[in-house]
């Protein structure tokens, strides 16, 4: 980044697929809002006050430095050599009645059409979590975020489907603990978030111990023939961050075979993951190991569809 930002968090990438341009969205505040919700100048590495942005009054309703957290966007057109200086998009997209608002964690995806789509998050007027999309279709030029997809959800993925429909794939804070009914809440729209669906596998599969987790489209080709499949990632058990498992859909998320499961990593670990593609031939997962901060491991197709 092109300067140093205190408190910067739930960092999302996004690669343009038809300009090749990078953006990286990042969350910020210079400062804090302690517990009454007065604010705390210049924060830094020896500060000994510190709050969470989902806690309390950690942020609040408004836009202004000194009200809310920062929504900052900055791009690079030279595969990361040099970064713009970050785009403030706080009062172009947040509500201010909203407490706050947010990228999620991970990464945005390029739209058949070339809409670029980031997942967020946020708290609403009563402070409430919430997950929905924010998109730009003027290759980042400016931006809108959409309706929430849902309430008591958080750090969220999207995928496009194959009959151009999105799905967001979020954390649900009703899991967790509970083995009775668990799953990730699961939600699509058609309109770009203006209105939601929820997918009939919500909250009855992908179980989870309430954690961030990867969602990613793969499109490949046998034979001829264009295919695509859903990857899935996260610590697969109702309760503990630990067997991070990835798992494959053929079916646009319908079902998730259990035949088709790898668990790359077995034991306990803060458990968040990002999915990419590396060629059609593989892909690769960042995440959090239970064997080192983190760790980054390629998986060829081939393993992936012959298991």
């Amino acid at each position: 980044l092109p300067q140093k930002f205190n408190g910067v968090s739930d960092a999302c990438i996004l690669v343009d697929k038809n300009t090749n341009d990078i953006f990286i969205a990042g969350l910020w505040m210079h400062g804090a809002l302690d517990d009454n919700g007065k604010w705390i100048e210049g924060l830094n590495e020896n500060s000994t006050y510190w709050i969470h942005q989902w806690r309390k009054k950690g942020s609040q309703p408004g836009i202004g430095l000194k009200e809310t957290c920062q929504f900052l966007i900055t791009k690079s057109t030279d595969d990361g050599l040099t970064w713009s200086f970050p785009d403030n998009i706080t009062g172009k997209t947040k509500r201010p009645e909203w407490w706050l608002f947010a990228p999620a964690p991970g990464q945005g995806i390029t739209l058949a059409d070339g809409t670029l789509v980031f997942p967020t998050q946020g708290r609403d007027d009563k402070g409430a979590a919430f997950s929905n999309i924010t998109y730009s279709k003027d290759h980042g030029r400016t931006w809108t975020t959409s309706n929430p997809a849902y309430s008591n959800v958080t750090e969220c993925n999207a995928a496009q489907l194959s009959d151009g429909t999105v799905m967001l794939n979020m954390r649900d804070n009703r899991n967790r603990g509970n083995k009775e009914v668990n799953g990730r809440r699961i939600c699509t729209t058609t309109d770009l978030g203006e209105t939601w669906t929820e997918h009939l596998t919500s909250r009855k599969a992908l179980v989870e111990p309430t954690c961030m987790a990867s969602l990613h489209r793969h499109d490949y080709t046998v034979d001829g023939e264009k295919k695509s499949i859903l990857l899935f990632a996260n610590p697969s058990d109702y309760k503990t961050r630990d067997k991070l498992t990835l798992k494959v859909s053929f079916d646009d998320g319908m079902t998730w075979p259990e035949k088709y499961w790898i668990l790359f990593d077995q034991y306990r670990s803060a458990g968040y993951s990002s999915i990419t593609s590396i060629d059609e031939n593989s892909i690769g997962i960042l995440y959090e190991s239970s064997q080192a901060n983190m760790a980054f491991i390629k998986i060829d197709l081939a393993e992936i569809l012959n298991r």
